[in-house]
């Protein structure tokens, strides 16, 4: 039923990871499960959910898109920033091996992968491990990318390589910002409110003072 080479994988990989073999398994069938509803969900904010539940770090206001493939067997070694987009059927993989016959020239190998904040991923891309991409840099569509990628940067091909420094602002900065001035506009409002219903509760003494200035005279 299981082959010779799916037990040798199996082993090398509860190994890897110090578990009992049961165990690892039992994780192993949860991360594929959500895996595959992440994959049809209709909502991106949902798709994000159920990858983060596999153990991908993902941060706020993501878009996953339908078919993306986080690396199955260590989703824990990637991290997607805040605004980042990745689109659909992109693969991203943080670990390496050779086939049986060539496990000793070519052992398994990991490394992190870093999406940096406002990432734009397209469609079809792949990002093997050990890469980082700079924040607010777009990948074009289909590139493979295999090396670091500096932030505000487009990237295409294959492999991915800088075509373009883009002039980018961050979208969560400026809404940041926007924020605080509001609530600082805000806070503003309530504190001359507050100067002016003082002054209005001590208007109505001056004139009587007054009254008072003008008898003397």
């Amino acid at each position: 039923m299981i082959s010779d080479r799916d037990k040798i994988t199996y082993s090398e990989v509860a190994d890897y990871y110090q578990s009992n073999k049961i165990l690892f398994g039992m994780k192993y069938f949860k991360n594929w499960v959500l895996e595959r509803l992440a994959s049809c969900l209709p909502v991106p904010s949902w798709r994000a959910k159920f990858h983060k539940m596999r153990g991908v770090n993902i941060g706020k206001n993501v878009y996953i898109g339908y078919d993306v493939i986080f690396d199955r067997i260590h989703p824990d070694l990637i991290t997607i920033g805040d605004y980042a987009e990745i689109g659909d059927r992109c693969i991203l993989s943080a670990h390496t091996r050779g086939s049986l016959t060539t496990r000793d020239a070519y052992p398994r190998t990991t490394a992190p992968i870093k999406i940096g904040r406002g990432v734009g991923v397209n469609p079809g891309c792949i990002i093997t491990q050990g890469v980082e991409i700079g924040e607010n840099s777009i990948i074009g569509i289909g590139s493979v990318v295999s090396r670091d990628i500096s932030p505000n940067s487009l990237a295409l091909g294959f492999p991915a390589r800088v075509v373009k420094k883009l002039d980018v602002e961050s979208w969560g900065g400026i809404h940041e910002n926007r924020q605080q001035n509001e609530e600082s506009q805000i806070n503003q409002n309530k504190s001359n409110e507050s100067v002016s219903q003082d002054t209005d509760s001590n208007s109505p003494s001056r004139p009587d003072v007054t009254g008072r200035i003008k008898t003397r005279l």
